[in-house]
C-alpha cells in the first residue's frame, strides 16, 4: 500500500485504538486527527467546540487532514474524528486514498461513549443514534 491511509467509523467504533495497532505493525506513523487538531490549537475538542462552535472546528478538522493527505507523506495512518465525513470536501480527499470503515453495532457504541467528554455524545440515546443514522450513508 502507497500514500496514506486513513480510518473512519463513528464515535467509539475503535479509529484510535486500531490505528495505533495497524500504524505499530506496519512501521508507519499514526496521527489522531483529533488529537493534531488539540494540539495546534492549544485547546481541547470540547474546548473549541464550546468556545468557537462545530463549524469552526470541521473548518480546522478539513484544514488539517487536508494537510496530512497533502504532505506526501507516504507511511502514516491517519484516524479520523466521527464527524469526518460530514463535509463533501472530506469524502473527496478519503476517495483518494486508502480508507477502511469500522462499523459497530449503535448499543455498543452508545455504551463505549458512555460517561465521556464528547461533545456530540448527546444528551440521550435517540439523538447518537440519529446523528449515526445521518452519517452512515457518507
Amino acid at each position: 500500500m502507497d500514500g496514506p491511509a486513513a480510518i473512519v467509523g463513528y464515535m467509539g467504533s475503535g479509529k484510535t485504538t486500531v490505528g495505533r495497532i495497524l500504524a505499530r505493525k506496519l512501521g508507519w506513523e499514526f496521527v489522531d486527527l483529533d488529537l493534531a487538531i488539540a494540539r495546534t490549537e492549544g485547546r481541547s475538542i470540547p474546548e473549541i467546540f464550546a468556545d468557537s462552535g462545530e463549524l469552526c472546528f470541521r473548518d480546522l478538522e478539513h484544514q488539517m487532514l487536508l494537510a496530512l493527505v497533502e504532505s506526501n507523506a507516504q507511511n502514516r495512518i491517519i484516524a479520523c474524528g466521527g464527524g469526518i465525513v460530514v463535509r463533501a470536501e472530506n469524502r473527496d480527499l478519503l476517495k483518494n486514498i486508502a480508507t477502511v470503515f469500522l462499523e459497530e453495532s449503535i448499543d455498543v457504541l452508545y455504551e463505549r461513549t458512555r460517561g465521556t467528554d464528547r461533545p456530540l455524545r448527546g444528551a440521550g440515546p435517540e439523538e447518537f443514534e440519529r446523528r449515526y443514522r445521518e452519517r452512515l450513508p457518507l
